[in-house]
């Protein structure tokens, strides 16, 4: 196989038994799957980007990962340091490339950057126009229909005034001036990895407001740890399959901690997955000024029009710095099926576990013969994006995770992506007894549920 430093022009047809279209965590787990459970499988990866890591290259540079690095990476090689550590930006891109590094020590593995595939499937050099190869592929596999984005690379939906100081959350992280006031605009993870960044930093919570279109159900970070994991994964299930309506649902959910809210006072309309832990919610309690009056139109000095009014900040449009939050990080894409012939569009079959979701995608191309009985085996679970898809996407990840167990039992408690290898065997023998005396809820009881309220 050509070396790495060969340009493209010098190099024949590459041939390999899987053609990986992005170098992000999906396609990075996907390919690290493969490479560990074949002993003669080869992958090629090609990304737009000099370095492997999709998004987190773009990052911003105090950004944190929301769950365990227990859980994320590749399945082959650890990430963090204990069972708490959250992994960051500086710590991910040094991990992808000796991940990279160590998939190449295979000999079956080939990563091309600064390279994208054209519409005749060949491949083309971002660095060197002109320059193209093709790959001969026994299966193309897209990791790049997730399509994540992030606020450095993605233009806001707003207009914004000549004179208005707006940067991308990343631009916190290279003030050289403080402001009287700072203005987070969006209310996601972005958006509140921003407000306690500015509240780390010692900025006076009085000094920040936040544009909150809609308030969201947090995850409770605490619960994601093994040592809460049996135990949420239970709350969860007894939740969706006891309760008579959606409400009581997210009633039992919040009664056990599993979820929580900004404000106790507002009921959520947002699901997204972001997880906060008590102490961080505390910290963004500190914040008064929240605008709750939709999205932003037009920003214009010191004045902010939002979708059902208008605000006008007090402080001078020179001593204002707003914060662009918006880029929707994970959107809710189109489920399409995940194996579709010699073509493979990874998705999230858990919800909210991407990188798990593409490993276990691998792990069942390889084990199971036959396109119709691996979309049997597995659904795609979209992004949530409401409460009502929480009741959706939990309902399809407990489907595939029952099917996958007929098939994947070892692998779901063996492997380090999968959440289920690090709860121990007294606590997975519990978790499994107490699954087994209530019901797989169907994605018909979900829709009751909805129904209902």
């Amino acid at each position: 196989m050509p070396k790495s430093s060969e340009s493209l022009e010098s190099r024949d047809d590459l041939v390999a038994d899987y053609l990986v279209l992005g170098a992000g965590a999906m396609g990075m787990a996907f390919a690290d799957e493969i490479l560990r459970s074949s002993k003669t499988a080869s992958v090629v990866i090609v990304d737009r980007r000099a370095k492997p890591g999709g998004h987190w290259n773009n990052a911003y540079r105090f950004v944190t990962l929301h769950q365990p690095a227990l859980y994320y990476g590749v399945n082959s090689e650890p990430l963090g340091d204990g069972e708490r550590d959250l992994a960051s930006q500086a710590q991910i891109l040094a991990y992808y490339e000796k991940v990279q590094k160590k998939l190449e020590a295979t000999g079956r593995f080939r990563f091309l950057p600064l390279s994208e595939v054209q519409e005749d499937g060949s491949i083309r050099s971002l660095a060197a126009p002109g320059e193209t190869i093709r790959v001969r592929a026994k299966k193309t596999v897209d990791a790049t229909y997730m399509n994540v984005q992030v606020p450095s690379t993605t233009a806001p939906k707003y207009d914004i005034g000549e004179k208005v100081a707006l940067v991308p959350v990343n631009g916190l992280a290279e003030l050289d001036r403080s402001y009287a006031r700072y203005v987070v605009v969006g209310s996601g993870k972005t958006g509140i990895d921003a407000a306690l960044y500015l509240l780390d930093r010692g900025v006076d919570p009085d000094a920040i407001t936040w544009i909150m279109p809609n308030d969201a159900w947090f995850l409770n970070r605490d619960a994601l740890y093994p040592d809460g994991l049996p135990s949420d994964l239970t709350a969860q299930l007894r939740a969706v399959t006891q309760s008579k309506s959606m409400t009581e649902v997210f009633e039992r959910l919040e009664a056990d901690a599993r979820v929580l809210r900004l404000d106790p006072e507002i009921w959520p309309t947002k699901y997204r997955c972001a997880t906060v832990t008590n102490d961080e919610l505390d910290a963004l309690r500190q914040i008064k000024d929240i605008e709750r009056h939709g999205r932003v139109r037009r920003i214009e000095g010191s004045t902010l029009e939002l979708e059902t009014g208008i605000r006008e900040l007090r402080e001078d449009p020179s001593d204002v710095l707003y914060v662009d939050c918006t880029a929707d990080g994970l959107a809710q894409r189109p489920a399409r099926p995940i194996f579709e012939g010699d073509r493979i569009t990874l998705q999230a079959i858990t919800m909210c576990q991407q990188v798990m979701s593409a490993a276990a995608i691998a792990a069942i191309d390889l084990r199971v013969e036959g396109d119709d009985e691996k979309n049997a085996i597995v659904q795609p679970v979209p992004h949530p994006l409401l409460p009502a898809d929480y009741l959706r996407c939990i309902t399809l990840s407990m489907t595939n995770r029952d099917a996958m167990t007929k098939v994947l039992f070892r692998w779901l408690f063996s492997q380090r992506l999968s959440m289920m290898s690090h709860i121990g065997k007294f606590r997975t023998a519990r978790l499994i007894w107490d699954a087994s005396r209530m019901p797989v809820p169907t994605i018909e009881d979900a829709e009751r549920l909805i129904e209902a309220g």
